[in-house]
């Protein structure tokens, strides 16, 4: 596997976990509210809005500060940093 379809690869992997997440607890959190079908999908929609990113910030910060093995939380262990290459020349033609 080229080392660039391994970077997009990663970074995929890291954006679908972190939703796929917050979709799921924010089914969970708004399956008992008894709310009006109106405000009901608009209220879902919110709460997995929110969830979703309090999960993905909250992993990123323990993999940061804590350990990188927790990148394993949203898919893929190697943070952005690690994937993303910083060489000068390296992306030119």
């Amino acid at each position: 596997m080229s080392e660039a379809f391994s970077a997009l690869w990663a970074s995929i992997v890291r954006t679908v976990v972190p939703i796929v997440v917050g979709s799921v607890l924010g089914w969970f959190a708004s399956a008992n509210l008894p709310l009006d079908p109106e405000f009901e999908g608009a209220l879902t929609a919110l709460i997995t809005l929110l969830l979703t990113m309090a999960y993905y910030v909250a992993v990123r910060l323990f993999e940061t500060y804590i350990s990188p093995k927790i990148g394993w939380l949203l898919g893929y262990a190697k943070s952005p940093d690690s994937y993303s290459a910083d060489k000068p020349g390296k992306h030119e033609a």
